[in-house]
């Protein structure tokens, strides 16, 4: 882990040198994605990045103000074309992968599905798919999503990215109230959603309470500048060395493979953006970062850093989430069905 984060922190300081946007999670995914395909071991233990995803969930909930209940009945319609994209979005990934990678049909529907990447591991090879394909093409995927979208804001939009990370300071800046407050709202939200088996429970349960006392004017604080750096490099590091012992003619088929349906999707949310935009007035980039094909933390990292509608993107990627997993389990199992009576 020591090794991880050192590699990844270099890459991270020489991408906040160079002024990038989410520069300690680009910088900390390259690093160690790089290193890893060098041949180097690289691993982030679960508890520990779970530690940094509740302060990204209390910096989420942080986003949510009191005007937020008068404008959410505004979300409906986005709401509704998010279902249609997913399920249109999946098959177009679903042909890419049968058709063009020649991945079995189980295997290439747990790869499709835009659900969380460690929810499609579990459920994926419980129902009869390839594990290391699965990994291989999701983590591809977030990647990819990390490493365009963030850089194409920036050069097409001017994007400049903010000093403070979106924090309230230094950790030895903020009153030591606040820090408490932010503090019981992490731990709390996350032992109440854990209990309640809410899905990605280590960032719903800490976005929920943090949006409570932030919409209730317990505190203004977000949290600090320096925690929000590190979250950035543990996601980074994360997602690079889930590559370590992959070697680079290893992962070249399913990096093609998963970067077309990748581009198709970045493609399509797009296009669906611009129709909801033009149609319901709402933020042509929060509906496009909403509809992105990212991981839920990523995804909500990536508009907190943007500062584009981060309560909209978050609440989308949660439905997407919850949607995506909960009907994975039953449309495998036809797939299964429907196989085995193909050959009997």
């Amino acid at each position: 882990m020591a090794q991880t984060l050192t590699i990844g922190a270099c890459g991270g300081a020489v991408f906040a040198y160079l002024g990038t946007p989410l520069p300690w999670m680009l910088g900390a995914l390259f690093a160690t994605m790089a290193a890893s395909m060098r041949g180097l071991t690289l691993f982030i233990p679960q508890m520990f990045r779970r530690l940094w995803i509740v302060v990204l969930g209390v910096t989420l909930g942080s986003s949510f103000t009191p005007d937020l209940l008068d404008r959410i009945h505004l979300w409906i319609a986005s709401f509704a074309g998010m279902c249609v994209f997913i399920v249109f979005g999946t098959w177009i990934s679903f042909q890419i992968f049968t058709r063009i990678g020649r991945i079995d049909r189980v295997t290439a529907f747990f790869c499709a599905s835009p659900g969380g990447l460690g929810e499609m591991i579990i459920l994926g090879p419980a129902l009869g798919g390839n594990e290391r394909t699965i990994v291989l093409i999701h983590a591809t995927r977030v990647v990819m999503v990390m490493a365009v979208i963030p850089p194409a804001y920036s050069i097409l939009a001017g994007y400049v990215p903010p000093p403070d990370l979106g924090g309230s300071g230094f950790f030895w800046e903020l009153p030591p109230r606040d820090l408490a407050i932010l503090a019981a709202a992490g731990a709390v939200g996350a032992i109440v959603a854990k209990l309640l088996k809410v899905p990605a429970w280590q960032m719903i349960g800490p976005m929920i309470a943090s949006g409570i006392v932030h919409m209730t004017d317990l505190t203004h604080s977000r949290p600090p500048s320096d925690f929000i750096a590190i979250a950035q490099l543990v996601m980074g590091a994360g997602a690079g060395s889930r590559f370590s012992g992959v070697r680079v003619h290893e992962l070249a088929r399913p990096m093609l493979i998963s970067g077309a349906a990748t581009l198709c999707l970045l493609t399509l949310a797009a296009v669906a953006a611009l129709g909801l935009a033009a149609a319901t007035g709402l933020d042509f980039r929060a509906i496009h970062l909403a509809y992105s094909p990212g991981g839920f933390a990523e995804m909500s990292l990536i508009a907190l850093s943007l500062g584009i509608e981060v309560p909209f993107v978050s609440l989308h990627h949660l439905g997407r989430m919850i949607i995506v997993v909960s009907s994975a389990t039953f449309v495998a199992g036809w797939l299964r069905r429907r196989m085995a009576g193909a050959n009997p």
